[in-house]
């Protein structure tokens, strides 16, 4: 279940990356919505089923299997706030710099994770290919962009 959540969260940001490049020259406020909404909020929500509600297949899958899941469910909390918080900002209408420093929060979240996830495969005794190409690179390529439309918008705002 955890493969398919995570690849769904991919798909929702990718595709929320795709229109918010598509949106971004016509209109600059649609496009930050789309991606605060499904990089962040999206996304946030569905990191937190993984790592809270199904914690235990999603550490067999990091290879980080433990008894005591506490920090999990930390990192799952983390991303049910960040979530929320991405989801409020767009539907509440808090704003340009709202969204942008909630996509500036989960980028440097993000990115820190990614740093974890790269530590973890070049100290590993067994390099998993699989570690690199699914924690590390996507997470990267998502921080770029999110981080993008942030300063984009922040940016261009009157």
């Amino acid at each position: 279940m955890v493969k398919w959540i995570s690849l769904a969260g991919k798909a929702v940001a990718a595709v929320g990356i795709f229109f918010g490049f598509y949106y971004l020259g016509a209109d600059p406020q649609t496009s930050l919505a789309i991606v605060t909404a499904t990089s962040v909020g999206v996304v946030g929500v569905l990191a937190f089923v993984c790592h809270v509600i199904f914690h235990k297949e999603d550490a067999a899958r990091l290879g980080w299997e433990t008894d005591r899941p506490d920090w999990m469910w930390e990192v799952g909390y983390a991303n049910l706030a960040f979530g929320f918080m991405g989801l409020l900002a767009v539907f509440a209408g808090w704003g340009t710099y709202a969204q942008s420093l909630v996509l500036l929060g989960y980028s440097l979240y993000l990115l820190q994770a990614a740093a974890l996830h790269t530590y973890r495969y070049v100290t590993d005794e067994k390099r998993s290919p699989a570690r690199l190409w699914r924690g590390v690179i996507p997470t990267v390529v998502l921080v770029a962009m999110m981080a993008f439309f942030a300063a984009y918008a922040l940016a261009t705002a009157g």
